[in-house]
């Protein structure tokens, strides 16, 4: 259950989710504040990932306003929805295809996988947008399907070191939805042990670095200082990473 304005962002989002192709899984900052519950840190548009975008392009292209390709479509009020098209292959396949040669796998290849295996391991849930103070029902979408709290934190944590070092608030956004998921995410060791092996270490070791490791901290919390309802607690987030994994050798 979100709360929100009548015709604000996150009404407009449900009522909009509800009326696109079940084969879309939810990621992004919706996907965020469904598994972190509020308060969080407001979120604008869409974003997805499904299989074979070009099969469902003209369903979706037919309830857009513009669709100029890659992805990327426009509704009206100019609210925006960016899909991403995840490997045909499973992730176990992708994953196999990727390390055949012996070479480590790249920031890119990382990214790809995650992506990948948040699709296979997203979860239904029935999303309502309630009328703030009132409680009235504005939009609700029922059985869609969203990426797993564990699922987003691979998906983020394999982002960041892709983001432009132009757009600081998008890595600043990265890490304080990673602190909320850790902390409130309902992130555990099962989870995480769930994660591929391949992606599981250099996801962790990062989280490690960025929320634990003294330097990483310091850069980290002079990035998420700027969200401050609700303020992130990194003592909070050190010791969630402390529980998911043992310390470094």
């Amino acid at each position: 259950m979100l709360t929100g304005r009548r015709d604000g962002t996150t009404h407009r989002a449900v009522e909009l989710l509800a009326s696109l192709p079940h084969q879309l899984r939810l990621i992004g900052g919706l996907a965020v504040l469904c598994r972190v519950g509020v308060p969080h840190r407001s979120t604008v548009d869409l974003d997805a990932v499904t299989r074979d975008l070009a099969g469902i392009h003209d369903d979706i292209a037919s309830l857009a306003v513009t669709a100029p390709g890659g992805g990327q479509y426009t509704f009206a009020g100019n609210f925006d929805l960016d899909v991403i098209d995840v490997s045909p292959e499973p992730s176990a396949a992708l994953i196999a295809e990727l390390t055949a040669h012996d070479e480590p796998l790249g920031d890119l290849d990382l990214n790809v996988i995650a992506h990948t295996w948040a699709f296979e391991t997203a979860t239904s849930l029935d999303l309502v947008a309630v009328e703030d103070g009132t409680g009235v029902v504005l939009a609700r979408a029922d059985g869609r399907l969203v990426a797993s709290s564990t699922g987003l934190v691979t998906m983020k944590a394999t982002t960041v070191p892709l983001r432009s070092s132009s757009k600081p608030e998008k890595r600043a956004s990265d890490f304080y939805d990673l602190g909320r998921l850790l902390v409130v995410g309902d992130v555990d060791r099962s989870g995480i042990a769930a994660i591929p092996e391949e992606l599981r270490e250099p996801v962790m070791a990062r989280i490690r670095h960025w929320f634990v490791d003294p330097a990483g901290r310091d850069r980290t919390y002079r990035e998420v200082r700027r969200f401050d309802e609700p303020r992130l607690d990194l003592d909070e987030v050190a010791d969630a990473v402390e529980s998911l994994v043992p310390p470094a050798a």
